[in-house]
């Protein structure tokens, strides 16, 4: 299929998004450099200048779909309303973030030696990197004594990610709050911080 008249930037994110509607309908099995470059009215040619394989261009594409970029949360003055308007943001991807992760991708990792923790650390780092910083606030406020353990930190992510692909879709309110109300909040405040020397 011939070229449009479109370059650089505007060409490239054309591609990037044929490519994510191309992987949500025919997952990554249907996901060819043939099929990307038809849906985004350009040619072969111009995708293999870009990205070497197909890895690299499923890549690409789950980073311009904004699936892994930091959300921008406000201060909210509290360490629990920090962290439930983070995972009120991260819902945000709901319904196609859960469809990738859980069962598109699946034969991804059938076809390539990418681990599944290589991949979300890959997509997700940026949004992983938000709630390091809002312990920090929270420190800074005097609600926490002092740092809590990386696995602690990022429970609230990691059980919201767990909800979004068990039920592939968008986690319901009731459930981002009983993450934070229930199992965070109380977990962080009961830590046991070393005495000061």
């Amino acid at each position: 299929m011939a070229s449009t008249r479109r370059r650089g930037a505007e060409l490239e994110s054309a591609i990037l998004d044929a490519g994510w509607e191309q992987l949500l309908e025919g997952g990554y099995a249907g996901f060819t450099f043939e099929a990307v470059a038809e849906r985004a009215q350009t040619g072969k040619a111009t995708l293999y200048r870009r990205w070497p394989n197909k890895e690299a261009l499923v890549m690409a594409v789950l980073s311009h779909s904004d699936v892994g970029a930091p959300p921008d949360v406000p201060d909210t003055g509290s360490l629990r309303d920090d962290v439930l308007s983070l995972l009120r943001s991260v819902n945000g991807w709901g319904e196609g973030a859960a469809a990738v992760f859980s069962t598109i991708l699946a034969a991804y990792f059938d076809q390539t030696t990418t681990l599944p923790a290589q991949l979300q650390a890959r997509l997700l780092g940026g949004r992983d990197r938000v709630m390091p910083q809002l312990i920090e606030r929270a420190i800074g406020r005097g609600e926490l004594p002092g740092a809590l353990p990386a696995r602690v930190v990022h429970l609230p992510l990691d059980l919201f990610r767990h909800e979004l692909i068990m039920n592939l879709g968008r986690v319901s309110e009731e459930t981002l709050v009983d993450i934070v109300d229930t199992v965070f909040v109380p977990l962080a405040r009961a830590h046991r911080f070393p005495s000061p020397a």
